[in-house]
């Protein structure tokens, strides 16, 4: 990863101990108040000893809170530790093991406010990137490609959209999901005529789709293979593939900018498909497969 920042530079912080490095997260003044909405550079980062990130805590496999434990586990996290290690100058289990990052809980509705208001860093929970979002907030380059497909009960009779009709579909509120259905319904001709139920997290809407309340869950692949079981089955549907990505605030230029080059290092060492693999989570090239 290429550094941004000069030797003399390093020296003068270092001399100063502003410099955390890979030692424990600690508090620091270039921290701020929490509700700052004021844009970290990765120099402040560096310098509060944190990195801060809205994350998933109810995707199994993409972003969980382990109940044993309380930690964060899961493709998405272990991207930010990534993000961290580069930072810091440290491998990723040594930004986990010194937690040099702090993990905020989002969802949909919550993710860009946070970022809004400075209490975020950044945003990496399954933020689809779409031209309309890149008027509020600044994105890297996608790390996930994914397609979007329903979670259904295997007694339902459903294996594709087409026979849906009259089904309650649930899907995450706050998400690009309902159109993406509607646009995939328009291009095959698709005539099922389906309600639509918000759920705040992808756990609650799997719970109402066991007990009946509604009769599919639709969200990104990957976050829903994990509660297939002797009752739950994917449909044979596969559409609107989406471009996640990292969100900042907009105007963050150079975060941005820092961000998107580790993905792209990731990309090319292997290490982020190898990331996909430990987690269950597509590559680019199983999604354009999937595609064909």
């Amino acid at each position: 990863m290429k550094k941004r920042i000069v030797a003399g530079m390093m020296a003068i912080l270092m001399a100063l101990g502003t410099l955390t490095g890979c030692g424990s997260a600690q508090a620091s003044a270039a921290d701020g108040a929490s509700g700052s909405s004021a844009q970290r550079t990765v120099e402040d980062i560096r310098e509060a000893g944190v990195l801060k990130v809205g994350a998933k805590s109810d995707t199994l496999n993409i972003g969980m809170i382990d109940t044993s434990t309380g930690e964060y586990k899961g493709y998405e996290i272990d991207l930010a530790y990534e993000i961290a290690a580069s930072i810091f100058d440290c491998t990723a289990e040594e930004a986990k093991k010194n937690g040099l990052v702090e993990f905020t809980s989002v969802t949909a509705k919550t993710r860009g406010g946070l970022l809004d208001n400075g209490e975020l860093d950044c945003v990496i929970a399954a933020f689809t990137i779409t031209e309309e979002r890149k008027k509020s907030w600044d994105f890297t380059q996608q790390y996930r490609l994914e397609p979007v497909t329903f979670l259904v009960r295997k007694d339902s009779g459903a294996t594709t959209l087409a026979d849906m009709d009259g089904f309650i579909i649930g899907v995450g509120q706050g998400t690009t999901t309902a159109d993406l259905i509607k646009e995939y319904a328009a291009e095959k001709n698709i005539d099922a005529n389906y309600e639509i139920q918000d759920f705040q997290y992808i756990t609650d809407g799997v719970a109402a789709l066991k007990t009946g309340q509604i009769d599919a869950y639709s969200v990104d692949r990957s976050a829903l293979v994990s509660y297939v079981d002797d009752t739950l089955m994917l449909t044979e549907d596969a559409f609107g593939v989406q471009e996640i990505g990292i969100a900042l605030k907009k105007g963050n230029d150079e975060l941005t900018s820092y961000m998107d080059d580790v993905i792209t290092d990731l990309k090319e060492s292997g290490r982020l498909d190898e990331m996909k693999k430990e987690w269950g989570v597509m590559t680019d090239s199983e999604v354009e497969a999937a595609m064909q």
